[in-house]
């Protein structure tokens, strides 16, 4: 089992990105990692954008995910 190396990383583990679907954050950042570079495909990869909001609280969150990996 992966232990997370720091706080940042136990963070990620923790914070809820898309409330509807419960995803983390640490799900997002590892997609944009390997090179999950729009909101569009976030939201295929995951089902974000296809919950009760459809969109509007994670949405916004994953935009502003994908300019700081910039």
């Amino acid at each position: 089992m992966n232990k997370p190396a720091n706080t940042s990383e136990i963070m990620d583990n923790i914070k809820v990105i898309c409330q509807c679907k419960m995803i983390k954050k640490a799900t997002y950042k590892k997609l944009i990692a390997q090179g999950i570079n729009t909101v569009a495909e976030l939201e295929k990869a995951t089902g974000a954008g296809s919950g009760e909001c459809g969109g509007k609280r994670c949405g916004p969150r994953l935009l502003k995910m994908l300019d700081n990996s910039k």
